[in-house]
């Protein structure tokens, strides 16, 4: 099953809320973010290198993970916001759903009798509520510090299989669901590490270690290989650094337009 159009669809749904929440939210005030404390909404891009942990290092090794966040930075310096997420990885441990398939030597033989170039990659997405707070004990003013955010929300992984050309037909259409080990449930995540808002509004960036703990469920009725229940609970760990660039959204200062 080719999951492009979902990726693809999520993406664009995605980019979609954000816009519409940037839209009719970015009313922010005139003040200097030199001088105090300020509103603001901040839409970031962010990308993690991930390692799994808990049950998810048995079934997939460390992953890339792009992340899109909406938030508003409240002038007490709380922050509560929105954030999906979309990790990726091609370190597939477990692929004891193809064991059936195998040939004595090894390897899967496709439809037209040749062996089959088979391929296996991690796909995964998190969605989830957020609230922080800047606690402004280092940086270049009020607005900038360490960070530390809490999230609760929605995860979903599986592994997709992808064979050339499409070859295998036990790979696509409704047959690729019993290879998949789709999984999801609720996930907890925490943030720690330094947000920077510049004087000037030119950087503005944060940094630092991300988790997240899920507590999922296998969802298919069934499985192929599955050597234990497929719809057991189990718990997802997933750390990693991350790093992303904000877009700060507010009013300039009134003395921004009379500055010689």
């Amino acid at each position: 099953m080719d999951d492009k159009p979902y990726i693809y669809c999520e993406m664009r749904s995605t980019f979609a809320t954000l816009f519409l929440v940037v839209f009719f939210t970015s009313l922010g005030t005139s003040q200097s973010v030199k001088d105090s404390s300020i509103f603001t909404t901040q839409v970031s891009l962010s990308y993690a290198a991930q390692i799994p942990e808990g049950d998810l290092k048995n079934r997939f090794g460390w992953n890339s993970n792009i992340g899109f966040n909406v938030d508003f930075k409240l002038a007490s310096n709380w922050v509560i916001g929105i954030n999906s997420q979309f990790f990726f990885g091609n370190q597939v441990k477990d692929t004891s759903m193809l064991t059936d398939m195998y040939t004595s030597n090894g390897q899967i033989i496709n439809q037209n009798g040749a062996f089959a170039n088979v391929l296996a990659y991690e796909r995964g997405w998190i969605f989830t509520g957020n609230i922080g707070k800047v606690f402004p004990i280092i940086g270049p003013n009020p607005n900038s510090g360490i960070l530390l955010k809490f999230g609760a929300g929605f995860i979903q992984h599986k592994v997709r299989i992808e064979a050339e050309q499409d070859l295998v037909p036990q790979f696509t259409g409704e047959y690729s669901k019993l290879y998949d080990r789709y999984t999801n449930g609720l996930v907890l995540t925490q943030f720690i590490g330094y947000s920077h808002m510049g004087n000037k509004g030119l950087a503005n960036f944060f940094a630092g270690i991300d988790l997240s703990e899920g507590f999922t469920r296998g969802r298919r009725l069934r499985q192929a290989g599955a050597a234990t229940q497929v719809n057991q609970s189990r718990t997802d760990l997933l750390m990693g650094i991350r790093a992303g660039w904000i877009v700060p959204i507010r009013k300039r200062p009134l003395q921004d337009f009379y500055l010689n």
